[in-house]
Parts: C-alpha cells; structure tokens; sequence
C-alpha cells in the first residue's frame, strides 16, 4: 500500500517518511496518538489462520519494491504458523502443485516422499543467495535456523544444493551442522540448521570499536585470539576433506553465547580437484558500497577479505594459501578492529587487493570525531589510537596476507602454531627474533628466575645507584597504589551487603593500609569486626574511627559494641548476639542481619513467622504469570514488587523490609531492590517448597522469547519515548546524570506504569535490571559464578537498555537497581 505524509510527523512501521512512500503488509501507520494497523489474513483451510509478515522500513515511491515474498510470522496472539516443507531433491514427475497458502505440497500416488513441518518465526538474515529464519521443530521440540534460497527457479539452485552437501560432509564442532534439506511448498530449495544464539564476529569488532564498555569487558586480545584458533581448527578440518571457504570475513563467523565458535555461510566453497561449472554466475561485478559484502561472478568473494588470486579471478589455481590469506585479514581485523584493505570504490578495493596495498596496522576505536549519514543518523568515524598491535602479531599476520602465495603460511596448522607460541611467551616464525627479543621473551617465561638472577646480579656487582632508583620507582608506584583505596573500601561494603564479613574485612583492611587516617574506612571495619563477632578488635576500630573525625553512626556503634561486650560477660555470648542482631535491623543492615541470624538458629523465625499470608502471595503470583510462546514456563507479567516481599519476609519471619535510599521513596507497587541472586534463588526455592511447584527466575532464552526479536525491548528506535520504560536516558538519547530520564522519575517507578509489549508483560526494559536463572559462560571474561542481569534499569542508558545487552555480576551483588521476576515452570 502507499502512505503519503501531509502535514508532518508520520511514523510507518516506527519509522518517520516524508512524502509518498510504499509498504508490505502488515504495517503500522502512527499520526499522533493514533495508530492504524493494516494486516494481511491468509486462509489455509475452512479456518481462517492469521498471520503476518516481518515489517520492513518503507520503500519510496519509485525506488521500487522488493518483489520477494516474505514467509509469513506468527501473531502473538493467533499461535505459531507452520509451513510444510517437504524433504526431497527435486520433485519428482506427478507431483501436484497447490495449496500454496499453506505451502503444503500434495504427492501423487506411489510418491514416497517425507514431510516435515517447520514453523518460521521470524527472518534473522538476507544475503545474496537466500534468507535465513528462526524456525522451531515441533516433531523434536527444538529450534533451528532454516535458509531458504531466494534465487531458484522451479526449484533449482545448485550452488545452495553443494553448499547444503559441503556441510553435510564437514562434521566439526566449529562448523555450523546441518539437518534436512528440501523444498518449500513453492519450489524453493531451504536446508535447516543448528540455531546459535549469539553474534557474528564482525558485531563484536564493530562495537569494540565503537568502544562498547560491555563488549570491551568481555572480549579482551587474549579471548579474540582463542575464538580465532578456533576459526582456524574448521579451516583445518575443511581443508584435510579438501574443501575451500573461498568467503572467510568475521560476518560468517558467529560466536554464541556460551563460547560456541561456528563457520557460517559456505555458498562459495570449493571442492578442491573438482571444475568449477555448477551454479556460477556470470554477471557483471556491481560497484557495491558495502565492500564486505560477498560478490558473484568470475571474481567470488568478499573484497575486502579475498586473496589477490581470488581478485584475479584465477579460480583453478586456488588453494589452502587463499584461505590462510582470509585467515590473515581476520586477524588483522581482530587486531585492529577495521578491514585490511579500504577504498571509496570497488575497483580500488580489487586494485589494492591484487597489489597488496594493505593498510597500516592502526587500531581504531570510537572518538569524537562524527559525521552524518545520508539518512541523518550520526556515524562515528573513529580516533587513530596508535600502534597498540604486538609486532609479533603484525609479522604474523602481514605473512599470512603476502601477496605471493608461496611467502604465506603453507597451512592453517603452520599459522596456528604461531598464535599459540605468541600466546606461550616464545617467538614465532614470521618474526626475525633477535637476542635480545628471545631474550626477553625468556624472562617473561620466566619471570621468578629472571628476577632471582636479577637480584643477585645487583647484590654481586653492588649496583647501588640502582637500587636507589628502584626505590624511587616504588615509592611513586605506592603513590599510584593509595589511589585505589576507596576501589577496596567500596569492596568491602558491598561485601558486607552480601553478608561476606571475612571478604569485607580483607578488602577493608587493605584501604586502610593504603590510607590509615581516614575515619570511614575504620568506621567500616569497625562494622566487619562487629558482624564476625569479634567486639573487642571492633572496639579499636571504632575508637580510631571517632579519633580521626567519624559521624555519629561510629559513635552509636562503639556504645553498642562496648554493650555486647558487657552482655556477653553477664548474660552469655548467645544473648548478646541476639541483641546484635536486633540492633543491625534497626540500622537499616538487613543484609548483614540476614546473613547474622544465620548463626542464631530458628528461634528469631519461630517467633516471628505468620504462614497466613503465604495463599496471599502465592495467588498475587500466579495470577500475574503469562504463558511466554515457544517457552514451557509462565512467567510474571511485572516485576517482584515491595509488597509481594513483605509477604514473603513475613511469612518467614525474616528482618523487616526497609527503603532503599534516602534520595526516593519506594511504595508497596514498586519493584524490589537490592536483592542479591543467591536471595532471589533462595525465595524461589523457600515458594517451591511451600507450594510444589517450580517457581525460578526466567533463563536468557526465555526472557528473550519475552521481549521478542527487537532491538530494544519497546522496538528498534532509540532513544525511548517516554513511555517506553523508565531509564536515565535524556531526549538526545545519551546519559541523564541527575538520573531522572525523560520520564521524569528518580529511582523506580510503580510496576506496570509504562506499556506493555505485544506479549503483555512490563518493564523488561528498564526500572530494574533483572536476574536471570543461567550464569555466564566461561569464555566471556566474567569472574566463574557471576550471573546475568538482563534489561537495563532507571539508572541506565545507552547500550544497557539493547535487548541483546548483558551485564555479569557476581551473585552475592545487590544495588538500588537490582530486582527480579519470577517464571512458574512446568518442567519436572
């Protein structure tokens, strides 16, 4: 359909027009509060099932519309559609075309072909030769990636059928695996796939360089190394069953989420030995300006990443080297975060590719330095931030990418070895290792030995001078060192708050060895020592403390330490921690009287639990769970709110709840925070028991399958509107520091204050990050046993609130923006 803007502020599918523009169907049409949905219903049989298509951004009017036929996506609220796909080459001679509604494709007689259904849920990716959707398999109840060939022609297309044949024959942990392949109720070739959640190389380089705090956490030098063996391990297996890539880029490398490392996209491989006649095209090269896109015709390849034989078009003379060239400008894309070869055309690209015109190894991050796009959007161009790349890694890319083949790597195991030696501490071979440099890499093989001999050297040979200078150096290196005094005295409070009391007395006594005369730091270990029942050290601590200037709060503490150490004299230690105990409650130190009153016993619960309230709480929960589709739980339509908890510490008698700051006020429909994991799961396990039932937190992929395949959980705008959820995100979509956001609220908000998304369920972005069920993975850089925080919170903006954004925390973590929501699961 056409819409045409008139007086301004037209929104189609999110995005604003102007002027007359075209659109598939379904879409949405916003003009003020006002919002029009058009959708398409499609009948398969006497019953009507409605389905819809991907909105895509409006075409317009004269640019031509993309004549391909989008496979149809479930509405949330109509169930899944599935479409048949049959499992066989080329339909055989009597096989009758119809239903094409459905996609279904009925056989003749004596036709023995087998079925199977898949349901497309939405399309993920769109190349050249086809597109990619995530689809589920309800025969065995998993989901896979299904590619669907754009480009057949009565259901024909051999270079999709050898790239399915490729994969069939390549079974490696680092090569995506293959299931089925087949034809669509249209003719169209499809093969499905193993689904990997995660993100393609190229995401990863792109928001380093953009300098994704997040991302930078997560992927150091060391984990992009790893992650490029591994590229090289199915490079390696491939060539051992002589099969080429001939597309090797970080966009056909896709690392998943629990260190997963897969080779994706073989539509341009090569079987060596084998002419090269099926399915080539013969067009001519299109000036692209996406120079790592992958091109067709006598010259095949990305050119950005192709060797210069490739670029050369010299097909037969092809080999393992043009894939370690590939390899080669992979690394140099790791390590520099940018392609080797840049150009304004594409002519260029090829001229520099055929003569090895690689650019200087600079790495680029993002800087201050913007500009804007055609459409507007502002681009960061990025800072040159000098050589940052080893000269080791340098010599053994620049090898891997030499212009004559016969200078490369003979193989990927020989540039792997490489890598392994650099990341060993030995020199590689690519570098011409002088004395001195083996020298130096000895000592840091070695550096207890080195520095033994070291020492002696200065001893025998008396060298004093230099000794005093290094004395000078520590002296300044302490200097640096007594700046991170309050990084350990912000330690060891948060330990405190997750009830480690011998964790926060270690850090707090390093703070204080760093700067011994500041009064808080001691108040802060008088409060360590008060909790691990150590009240005469406490004492001290508290008397140096109000010595040094501390508030009131040391004061109160050392009259009622001095106390505990009476009672404990007269009425016996046990009395005397009770009365700690209640005393820590009535501080507002929930969390160190938890943890505290573990130590007392059941008689502080005994009297103070009031089972009443528990059918309560058990019916509020159950009726705000929602069924989340594709998934087997249901899950809380908002987060765990203030009151919800009351009943919770009432019903088990813990400490009494109390506001989370002084700077804003929490009521009973506000989400609660400063709930640690360990917390959460232990209500989770306390509700299961009580109602048998499992009740847990909700795991990464069903949260996702919450929120749905936006970018952001409102959609794929940014920055929000304000009604979108409640971040610190201003109207120009960067950080708010008073933290009020353009919802205008400090802190939480009532649960349930902002939209709904199309499932129904609130705040899955922002208002408080939440807790998910599964930690993080190994690989990722974060500390074993963190656990991941989904959503962004009121104190976030930016990259935090992206749907794909995940934060490590360790569990024993809480903070004013940390909350939950609960998932009802009917698993065993």
């Amino acid at each position: 359909m056409q819409v045409e803007d008139l007086a301004g502020g037209t929104l189609v599918n999110g995005y604003p027009i102007s002027g007359r523009v075209e659109v598939d169907y379904p879409a949405s049409v916003q003009v003020g509060a006002v919002t029009l949905v058009v959708e398409r219903v499609v009948s398969e049989t006497a019953s009507d099932l409605e389905v819809t298509i991907p909105q895509h951004p409006p075409t317009v009017n004269g640019g031509g519309v993309d004549p391909e036929v989008t496979i149809p996506q479930a509405r949330l609220n109509a169930g899944s559609a599935s479409v048949d796909v049959t499992i066989a080459q080329t339909p055989a001679a009597g096989v009758e075309r119809r239903g094409v509604a459905s996609g279904t494709v009925p056989v003749a007689e004596n036709e023995a072909l087998l079925t199977c259904k898949y349901t497309l849920v939405r399309e993920i990716a769109r190349g050249g030769m086809g597109q990619i959707y995530f689809g589920e398999d309800p025969q065995l109840e998993r989901q896979v990636a299904v590619k669907v060939s754009s480009i057949a022609q009565g259901g024909m297309d051999p270079r999709f059928a050898k790239e399915a044949k490729v994969l069939a024959h390549l079974a490696h942990p680092n090569i995506v695996p293959i299931y089925n392949i087949g034809t669509d109720g249209v003719g169209r070739p499809f093969y499905s796939m193993k689904l990997i959640k995660g993100r393609t190389l190229q995401a990863v380089l792109s928001a380093l360089r953009k300098g994704d705090a997040v991302v930078v956490r997560e992927y150091s030098r060391s984990a992009l190394l790893t992650i490029f063996r591994k590229v090289c391990d199915a490079m390696a297996f491939a060539h051992s069953k002589g099969i080429l890539h001939r597309d090797l880029k970080p966009e056909n490398i896709m690392v998943g989420e629990y260190g997963e490392v897969l080779v994706m996209d073989w539509g341009l491989a090569k079987v060596l030995g084998r002419e090269e006649s099926e399915g080539a095209a013969t067009g001519p090269l299109r000036d692209l300006e996406d120079y790592g896109a992958t091109m067709e015709g006598e010259v095949m390849g990305t050119p950005q990443y192709m060797s210069p034989e490739q670029a050369q078009g010299m097909v037969a003379e092809l080999d393992v080297r043009s894939d370690v060239y590939a390899l080669g400008a992979i690394l140099y894309a790791i390590l520099t975060l940018r392609a080797p070869i840049e150009g304004k055309t594409l002519d260029e690209v090829l001229s520099k590719v055929r003569s090895g015109q690689i650019s200087p190894m600079i790495t680029w991050r993002g800087g201050k330095a913007e500009k804007r796009g055609s459409d507007g959007v502002v681009v960061d161009e990025g800072t040159a931030m000098g050589s940052e790349v080893p000269a080791a890694l340098q010599s053994v890319t620049m090898k891997a990418m030499a212009t004559q083949r016969e200078k490369r790597y003979a193989g990927v195991e020989a540039l792997v070895a490489d890598i392994e030696s650099y990341q060993n501490g030995f020199a590689t071979s690519a570098e011409s290792a002088g004395m001195l440099r083996l020298a130096r890499l000895w000592v840091g093989r070695n550096r207890v030995l080195a520095v033994s001999a070291v020492v002696l050297a200065l001893v025998v040979g008396g060298f004093t001078a230099r000794v005093l200078q290094k004395g000078r150096e520590a002296a300044r290196a302490l200097a640096r060192l007594r700046g991170t005094a309050p990084t350990f005295a912000l330690r060891a409070q948060e330990s405190l708050n997750a009830g480690s009391f011998a964790e926060a007395l270690k850090n707090i006594d390093f703070a204080i060895d760093l700067e011994r005369d500041d009064a808080e730091y001691h108040a802060l270990r008088g409060n360590s020592l008060q909790v691990l029942a150590r009240w005469p050290e406490a004492v001290e601590a508290y008397r140096t403390a109000v010595r040094l200037g501390a508030d009131a709060g040391a004061k109160d503490n050392l009259a009622l330490t001095e106390d505990l150490l009476a009672r404990s004299k007269s009425e016996g230690e046990a009395k005397a921690k009770v009365a700690l105990f209640e005393a820590l409650n009535g501080q507002g130190r929930q969390s160190e009287a938890l943890e505290f009153g573990k130590e007392l016993g059941d008689f502080w619960k005994d009297r103070k639990r009031d089972m009443s309230v528990l059918p309560e709480l058990v019916k509020r929960l159950e009726a705000k769970s929602l069924p989340v589709p594709g998934t087997k739980i249901r899950m809380s339509k908002t987060e765990m709110t203030v009151g919800e908890w009351k009943l919770y510490l009432k019903a088990d008698g813990l400490p009494e709840w109390q506001q989370p700051s002084k700077d804003w006020t929490q009521t009973d429909e506000h989400p609660v925070v400063k709930v640690s994991w360990n917390q959460a799961k232990e209500f989770c396990d306390w509700l299961s028991a009580k109602t048998g039932k499992q009740w847990r937190l909700p795991t990464n992929a069903e949260w996702e399958a919450a929120v749905g395949p936006t970018k952001y959980p409102w959609g794929d705008y940014y920055p929000p509107h304000w009604d979108d959820g409640n971040y610190s995100v201003g109207k120009g979509g960067g950080d708010d520091s008073q933290k009020m956001g353009v919802d205008g609220i400090l802190g939480t908000a009532p649960v349930g204050s902002f939209k709904p998304n199309a499932l129904g369920f609130y705040d899955l972005g922002g208002n408080v990050a939440e807790w998910m069920w599964d930690g993080t993975a190994p690989w990722s850089g974060a500390e074993p046993g963190s656990r991941v925080m989904r959503g962004g919170s009121w104190f976030h903006y930016d990259v935090f609130c992206a749907a794909g954004n995940r934060v490590s925390v360790d569990p024993t973590g809480s903070n004013s923006d940390y909350g939950f929501r609960l998932a009802l699961s009917s698993d065993p």
